[in-house]
């Protein structure tokens, strides 16, 4: 079904870039910001939300206003006794919500800090139909002022994205947000490579793509050839953690080598046989984030 599902979009579209370009570009972009998953419904997701969903029954719950609607947050406190006083913001990824950052939040807690973890605009229990990077870093902004400060982020694959876009705070938004660490996991760096993959999965014709891109750039108010993260990672000045699976076939894994070589304070930690997903719960990588935000060496990180 999935399969047939894709092949008739493809057909579509490739007909529509053939007859009608511009217009197949505009609903593209419709396409693209509208959260779903290319995997489908599946078992593994579907525990994922319902463990999810009794770890998250122990939280602050928080609506918080963004645009027309609002952004679900949770709030995790640690033990009194192990609390630093320090707040780390997590970050999920495309077709996702907060639920799947259940790992981290556990071994955050564990180490004391305390955890805010969002449900980006259009996912999870937030408002809204379509979403993108910038949409999303202007959400974790709003979340961060009511809940904040972060002394740290974590951002996973799409997360990654909004994540730096919150940080560096350049046009649309109105300011960078202030943070002292940054781990990304799984994330990609140029947005525009995230399009071409888009354009070609979905059988866009050249004239659509560029139509598509085009109406991109005009609704984000840059061109997207400088939605980087690398060149976002390269101005800063603090910590950051790249944490990458050598067998992503989501976001490849240059993508990562390309964030980890951009500045001189990242330490990089590459993985095998975690993929795009596993990487979520497996243990070395919770550990490894937590030990990066205590500031403590880690024997996996390389020196």
């Amino acid at each position: 079904m999935k399969r047939l599902a894709l092949t008739a979009m493809r057909t579509g579209f490739q007909l529509g870039s053939a007859v009608a370009p511009r217009t197949t570009g505009r609903i593209a972009l419709g396409l693209f910001r509208r959260p779903f998953d290319p995997m489908g419904p599946n078992p593994r997701k579907a525990q994922v939300i319902e463990a999810g969903r009794a770890r998250f029954a122990a939280a602050e719950s928080h609506r918080i206003r963004h645009g027309s609607g609002h952004v679900q947050a949770y709030r995790f406190l640690p033990d009194p006794a192990l609390d630093r006083g320090q707040t780390i913001g997590l970050v999920h990824g495309w077709a996702n919500q907060a639920y799947f950052m259940r790992a981290f939040i556990d071994g955050l807690t564990a180490a004391g800090f305390r955890v805010v973890a969002l449900d980006l605009p259009a996912h999870g229990d937030s408002t809204g139909r379509e979403t993108d990077p910038l949409d999303g870093a202007r959400a974790l902004q709003a979340v961060a002022t009511a809940l904040g400060p972060f002394d740290g982020l974590v951002g996973y694959s799409f997360g990654g994205s909004v994540t730096a876009f919150a940080v560096e705070g350049r046009r649309p938004l109105t300011a960078g947000l202030a943070v002292k660490r940054l781990a990304f996991v799984s994330a990609p760096d140029a947005i525009v490579d995230i399009t071409r993959r888009f354009g070609a999965l979905t059988g866009l014709g050249k004239a659509a793509q560029s139509a598509f891109e085009q109406v991109l750039t005009k609704r984000s108010g840059r061109s997207i050839d400088e939605l980087n993260v690398s060149r976002i990672i390269a101005k800063l000045d603090l910590p950051i953690l790249i944490v990458h699976a050598r067998d992503d076939r989501e976001i490849p894994f240059s993508d990562a080598e390309a964030l980890a070589r951009a500045n001189a304070m990242t330490r990089f930690l590459p993985v095998d046989g975690l993929g795009h997903r596993r990487i979520l719960y497996a243990p070395e990588v919770v550990a490894a984030v937590s030990d990066f935000m205590q500031g403590l060496e880690n024997p996996r990180f390389p020196q």
